[in-house]
């Protein structure tokens, strides 16, 4: 990982590297070279935030086969530094979760639903428990979570027990589906891991989902505000960082 350090007074405050083909940012680059920099990139680039979040960098632009071999150099550092930012909280997961946490695909669906599954909110999510997933290729970064961490697929089956809980009702409705959205996926797009790829019987089953939490929002607005309980009541949120509790 390249330290990146704030450039002397008058020097452009961002660096550019090359690396397995791949163009990295550190620091504030301008809007005018950002963009100057996205035309020149191949059709065949990916603009990627997790290459990024591991190098610790502003953006990543390369080749999918550059990217991953970035991603793999990068894994073991990145995971020592996420066991670090963790502290204590380290000791209640797995090596898998960790290394899902340094190197996996993520997005704000699968933070939370690592969230829930695990009672340990990462440093980096700044959302809420109910970030559900919007659409296939969300629930993919889901469904490659659960794949990656088969230790969880025992806390998601428990999960699907809590349709009665007010607070987890959506959540545990998915997952209650979960493995009828796996077939639809699978069904629709089979490449899903590796392709890119649609499925909209998956988005419009991920829909009902959303529909459900928008009527519970509807029910709230409803009720005396003053005496309502704080929204996504299945964390602790008087808990220090690294530290949501999963009240199962």
């Amino acid at each position: 990982m390249s330290t990146w350090k704030p450039a002397p007074e008058g020097a452009p405050n961002y660096r550019i590297l090359q690396r397995e083909g791949c163009t990295i940012v550190y620091g504030h680059m301008p809007l005018g070279t950002w963009l100057r920099l996205l035309r020149g990139a191949s059709d065949l680039h990916v603009l990627h935030a997790d290459v990024a979040r591991m190098l610790g960098a502003t953006a990543v632009i390369g080749p999918p086969e550059g990217l991953a071999r970035i991603r793999e150099q990068e894994a073991a550092a990145a995971t020592g530094r996420v066991r670090a930012q963790l502290g204590r909280a380290a000791r209640r997961l797995d090596a898998q979760a960790v290394r899902w946490l340094a190197a996996g695909e993520q997005g704000l669906s699968s933070l939370a639903l690592f969230t829930l599954l695990t009672g340990v909110r990462p440093p980096h999510y700044g959302g809420a428990a109910l970030d559900l997933p919007r659409d296939a290729q969300e629930f993919r970064r889901c469904r490659l979570l659960v794949e990656q961490v088969p230790v969880l697929q025992r806390a998601l089956h428990q999960l699907a027990r809590r349709v009665a809980d007010p607070e987890l009702v959506s959540w545990a409705a998915l997952a209650e589906t979960w493995n009828d959205l796996c077939a639809q996926m699978d069904h629709e797009w089979p490449a899903w891991r590796t392709q890119a790829g649609r499925a909209p019987g998956v988005n419009a089953m991920l829909a009902c989902f959303h529909e459900v939490e928008t009527d519970r929002a509807v029910l709230r607005a409803s009720r005396t505000t003053a005496s309502l309980p704080l929204p996504y009541g299945v964390l602790d949120r008087t808990a220090g960082r690294g530290n949501g509790r999963w009240l199962m």
